[in-house]
């Protein structure tokens, strides 16, 4: 079998046309059918993990999109800054000395660096945390494309096109799509895998493995317009796109860049035709859960497997519909005997990377055969007090 790398071609030059086009840093996501789709559908991929970046490292307000991950981590894309992330209303800041900027595997013949950047917050934010994908998406499989994009015009524009010259026309022109409305929003729509196993180059320092998806106008065929068909719009990127595997929702791409036509209008975007360009999130996968993985045990996150994590897994024992911060080591909604064993195999490990190496002095824990003790001891007089609350009028 080819190699991954053999696989792959470049795409697009930044700054350069290449078939018509000309790449552009994007900022996220335009519904060609809606300018809705502001909450998690029914069928939630993880709507409430997207957030908007607001104040930067530098002081200024960024707006552009983040996806948390889990264990307080953030995965944006390395052109933009790395900066405080609002989720469900409320802002996160950014932890000093944290941001990874994730390397291309070697065996692909891209740059050294990608266009990929984590960073970790200080605060959980108590969201569950986002499966990435492990295999690649297909052609024409559907996803979900979301972030906190440029919102559009109300209504469709057509231009003829004339050498350099556009000139709006009454539609159908030869092309048609929307001009920039005013302000961003978060929103999620849809679209299909257009192609995969190519690589984008934003700059020859800054190239990324991913796919692309296509800006279509109108339903029918295999690559037709989905229900909420989606595009990228120019400026920053962080947005996310999520697929559907079996029953499960997952992390399948971060959105980079969209594709322009040569001389296109001034704040005309997205226009039908053009493509959006995505990392393959299934290719640095390894490269994030490295560097992202807590210690098993620690739901503290602070870097050390002690009596804390045993109390909180006490506290919240038999819970269902929890988190591992609750205590939840194997993440299955539910802290039980199970994640016991876990925090018990772990007991006493510590990450310096997740904690200042003076503080560590300064902790004591108990042997590992205490901590089994003073859970099962917390379990039973949690469970002592649940029962007598429940004789009460």
């Amino acid at each position: 079998m080819d190699s991954l790398g053999c696989r792959l071609r470049i795409a697009l030059v930044a700054g350069l046309f290449l078939s018509g086009f000309l790449v552009a840093r994007t900022e996220a996501v335009v519904v060609s059918t809606t300018q809705g789709n502001t909450t998690a559908p029914t069928d939630d991929f993880g709507f409430a993990n997207v957030g908007v970046k607001d104040e930067n490292t530098l002081g200024t307000w960024d707006d552009t999109t983040g996806i948390y991950l889990g264990y307080r981590w953030v995965l944006t894309a390395w052109h933009v800054t790395t900066s405080n992330i609002t989720l469900n209303g409320q802002s996160y800041v950014v932890e000093s000395g944290t941001t990874e900027r994730l390397t291309n595997p070697s065996d692909l013949g891209l740059s050294q660096y990608t266009d990929l950047r984590l960073y970790r917050i200080t605060k959980d934010p108590w969201l569950p945390t986002l499966k990435i994908a492990e295999t690649p998406l297909d052609v024409s499989d559907e996803v979900i494309l979301v972030g906190n994009g440029q919102n559009r015009a109300n209504d469709v524009t057509a231009w003829d096109v004339n050498g350099t010259t556009w000139t709006v026309t009454t539609p159908p022109g030869d092309r048609e799509g929307y001009y920039f409305g005013s302000g961003r929003t978060l929103r999620w729509g849809t679209n299909r895998v257009n192609e995969t196993g190519i690589s984008v180059e934003l700059s020859t320092t800054n190239q990324f493995a991913g796919f692309s998806t296509d800006f279509d106008q109108y339903p029918g065929g295999i690559n037709g317009a989905t229900a909420y068909e989606a595009q990228a719009t120019p400026g920053d990127s962080g947005g996310g796109v999520f697929h559907k595997n079996d029953e499960q929702w997952e992390l399948s791409g971060l959105i980079h860049a969209v594709s322009e036509y040569a001389n296109q209008p001034q704040n005309a975007q997205p226009l039908f035709g053009l493509d959006t360009f995505c990392s393959d999130l299934s290719i640095y996968r390894d490269l994030i859960v490295n560097t992202i993985a807590p210690l098993p045990g620690d739901a503290t996150l602070d870097g050390w497997v002690n009596a804390i994590d045993a109390s909180i897994m006490a506290a919240n024992w038999g819970q269902q519909g929890t988190l591992w911060g609750h205590g939840d080591f194997n993440e299955d909604g539910t802290v039980d005997a199970l994640d016991a064993a876990i925090l018990a195999q772990h007991w006493g490990e510590e990450d310096p990377s997740w904690h200042p190496p003076v503080v560590e002095a300064a902790l004591g824990v108990p042997e590992p055969s205490m901590v089994v003790l003073l859970a099962v001891g917390l379990m039973g007089l949690a469970a002592r007090r649940r029962t007598r609350r429940s004789g009460c009028a």
